[in-house]
This record gives C-alpha cells, sequence and structure tokens, in this order.
C-alpha cells in the first residue's frame, strides 16, 4: 500500500483503521515519529505509548492536524 504523502511528515496527527498482524482491526489516533520503509513508528494517542506500524496494514487513515508542534 502506497502511503498518503501526508502520513510522511513527522508530527502529523492521522485517525487511522489498522489491521494487526493477528487480525484485529483497531481504530488509533497517532502521532507520526517517523517512517522508514515499510514502517510507520508513532506515539499512539489512544494507548499512550509509542508503536511501530506496518504500512500495508492500515486500511485506511484520513489527517487530523498538520500540526508538527
Amino acid at each position: 500500500m502506497a502511503l498518503v504523502q501526508w502520513i510522511n511528515k513527522v508530527g502529523c496527527v492521522v485517525d487511522m483503521i489498522y489491521m494487526s498482524q493477528k487480525g484485529i482491526i483497531t481504530k488509533r489516533s497517532i502521532r507520526v515519529l517517523s517512517v522508514k520503509g515499510d514502517y510507520i513508528r508513532a506515539f499512539c494517542i489512544d494507548s499512550g505509548a509509542q508503536r511501530v506500524f506496518l504500512a500495508a496494514n492500515v486500511l485506511a487513515a484520513e489527517l487530523v492536524s498538520r500540526d508538527v508542534s
């Protein structure tokens, strides 16, 4: 899956629908920390922790904020 261009912007807040490797689908709000290859490192606002997401498992994403502060 090709990432939407703005998801590469460090600091953006994104709402996404994500499918885990176990097939569990969740809705998450994340702040993008970095994107390397097929992986998105982000702070998951919902869980309050850093997570790494496989880009291919992002089913849908919507930009919430471009604010990088």
